[in-house]
């Protein structure tokens, strides 16, 4: 089963502010679902969110762009 975090277990894991999170989830940068007022977030999604968001900084071409 796919394990689904809230904003601050997220923050927690990251070791960022909650309100980074949010941030993130409401510009559609994390893929997240809104679930009344409080955002939902796969462990798989934050995973493939986090490994391209750290090849972007080491300054790596995304695969879209290579082609």
């Amino acid at each position: 089963m796919n394990e689904v975090l809230t904003v601050d277990e997220v923050a927690r894991y990251l070791r960022v502010h909650p309100m980074n999170v949010q941030r993130w989830c409401r510009s559609g940068s994390l893929p997240a679902a809104k679930i009344g007022r409080a955002y939902r977030i796969k462990k798989a999604d934050l995973d493939v969110w986090w490994a391209q968001r750290t090849r972007l900084e080491r300054g790596e071409v995304p695969n879209k762009e290579r082609q």
